[in-house]
């Protein structure tokens, strides 16, 4: 069963296989705990991709903003990654009798190529950790030229 859901007001799609889906009998399209997840994801790229001004005051308040979200896309990796374990234990237990007649390295792809929702979330929330970690960093490098070029205007070069 394929679940396609569509978060309409961030234009998002992602179709999510449920066959491997650790709660799939107690889980629809109502209350997918994917859902929620996807759409904080989706802000947080969406936030990641505002290009800032080069204004103190809004540089702070951004990096102020980037630990939040620093914080939250660790709890959600975590969670992602925790999710994409059960569905790779669910994938495996439904195919452990070709798994086990199969070349290791085709088992792994085949295993790999059944929990691609699971692999994407979790890739997408690495990527986004990342960029934050980054952003955060250009962020204070921008501030402290702020500073210093405040500092020189009032002395004068």
């Amino acid at each position: 069963m394929f679940i396609q859901i569509a978060i309409i007001y961030l234009k998002f799609s992602m179709e999510i296989n449920c066959d491997y889906c650790p709660k799939k009998d107690k889980c629809n399209t109502d209350n997918c705990f994917l859902i929620p997840m996807l759409n904080e994801i989706k802000e947080m790229q969406d936030f990641l991709e505002i290009t800032t001004s080069d204004d103190p005051k809004e540089l702070v308040q951004r990096l102020t903003d980037i630990n939040v979200y620093l914080a939250r896309s660790g709890k959600l990796l975590a969670d992602a990654k925790a999710f994409q374990d059960s569905v790779m234990a669910g994938v495996y237990e439904k195919h452990k009798d070709f798994i086990s007649r199969v070349p290791a390295t085709i088992a792994t792809k085949f295993v790999s190529s059944q929990c691609i929702t699971a692999n994407q979330i979790v890739t997408w929330l690495d990527r986004i950790n990342r960029t934050l970690v980054h952003a955060g960093d250009n962020i204070r490098t921008q501030i402290s030229f702020a500073k210093q070029d405040m500092a020189l205007q009032r002395k004068g070069y």
